[in-house]
C-alpha cells in the first residue's frame, strides 16, 4: 500500500473502465450513517496525509504553523530561490498570512454558518459540540472536522474539495476520478445513486478498512470532486453523538398551532346573543 503516498499526484487512470454502475443506496440521514457493504481494504492510512484520528484543532494548526511545518515546507525552497529583499519579503508575508488564515478559519457549529449555502451543509449539525478547519493547499480546499467538547474534541473527518480539470490530479469527470482513486486502492469501490431523502445528496463511490471509511462524491455540478475521510468509530456512534436534532424553521409554534385547532370552537359564537339596544321593553 506504499503507493498509495502522493496519490493526489498519480497522473495515470487506473484501467478499470469509464463506466460506474450504480447500487441501490443504503445510507440513512447523515445521523444515521451506514458504511454497510463498502468494499473493505488492507489500509487507507496513508490517505490521511499523516494526520490521525483524534488530535485536536490545536494539533492540526500546529501541523501547518510551526517552524518546519507544512506551510515552512512549502515556501522554504521558493525562499531559497527567491531574491533577497522585496521578493523573498512578499513570500514571507504570503507564508505567514496562510497561517493566520488557518487559525482565523476555525468555526463551532452553534449558530448559522456560511457553509448552510454550500455542498458542505450536510456534513455537519449545529449543537453537537462539532467543528471545522479549512485550508486551501497544493489546488484543492481541504475542510477538517471535529466533534467532541474543547478542548478534548477530536478530528474524525477529513474532506477534500478538488477541481475537476483534464490536467488535474483527479481528472475532468467523475469516472475518472473513481478510476485513479480504484487505480491506487485496487479495489473496485461500491457506487450509489444520489438520494436527497436517504442522506446521499450525491452520487457516491466508496471503500473502507478497519479504521477509516472513504467516500468520492460527485459534485460535477460545481466541476469538483470530494475526497471524504471519516473515523468509522465515530461515524457509527454519531446517533448517540448528535443527540440535538435540526430544528424546523418553517414549523409553527405551539402556541400559534394550539390557538387554530380546527377542533377547538370560537367562544364567541357560542355566546348568547346580547339584547339589541332597539328592542322595545316589555310592558308592566
Amino acid at each position: 500500500m506504499g503507493r498509495m503516498r502522493g496519490w493526489l499526484a498519480l497522473t495515470v487512470v487506473a484501467a478499470t473502465g469509464a463506466g460506474i454502475v450504480l447500487s441501490p443506496p443504503e445510507r440513512a440521514r447523515a445521523d444515521v450513517p451506514a458504511v454497510g457493504a463498502a468494499p473493505t481494504v488492507s489500509s487507507l492510512a496513508n490517505m490521511r496525509d499523516g494526520f490521525k484520528w483524534g488530535i485536536t484543532h490545536s494539533d492540526v494548526i500546529n501541523a501547518f504553523n510551526k517552524q518546519g511545518g507544512l506551510w515552512d515546507q512549502d515556501y522554504d525552497p521558493l525562499l531559497r530561490k527567491a531574491q533577497p529583499g522585496v521578493q523573498q519579503q512578499a513570500l514571507e508575508a504570503d507564508r505567514d498570512n496562510k497561517k493566520a488564515a488557518l487559525e482565523r478559519s476555525y468555526v463551532r457549529f452553534v449558530t448559522p454558518t456560511g457553509y448552510d449555502s454550500t455542498d458542505l451543509k450536510n456534513e455537519y449539525t449545529y449543537k453537537n459540540n462539532e467543528a471545522l478547519l479549512e485550508v486551501e493547499r497544493q489546488g484543492k480546499k481541504r475542510y477538517f472536522f471535529f466533534i467532541g467538547a474543547e478542548p478534548s474534541e477530536r478530528l474524525w473527518k477529513i474532506y477534500d474539495e478538488i477541481p475537476m480539470t483534464a490536467s488535474g490530479p483527479m481528472g475532468a469527470t467523475f469516472a475518472e476520478a473513481v478510476n485513479r482513486v480504484q487505480g491506487i486502492i485496487g479495489v473496485v469501490g461500491r457506487a450509489r445513486a444520489a438520494d436527497p431523502s436517504n442522506g446521499l445528496d450525491y452520487t457516491t463511490v466508496d471503500w473502507q478498512d478497519g479504521q477509516t471509511h472513504l467516500r468520492v462524491v460527485d459534485r460535477s455540478k460545481h466541476h469538483t470532486v470530494g475526497v471524504v475521510l471519516e473515523e468509522r468509530a465515530t461515524l457509527n456512534a454519531l446517533p448517540q453523538l448528535r443527540s440535538n436534532k435540526a430544528e424546523d424553521l418553517m414549523a409553527v409554534d405551539p402556541s400559534i398551532a394550539a390557538a387554530t385547532r380546527s377542533d377547538i370552537s370560537d367562544p364567541s359564537k357560542n355566546a348568547a346573543p346580547a339584547p339589541s339596544s332597539s328592542a322595545k321593553p316589555k310592558k308592566r
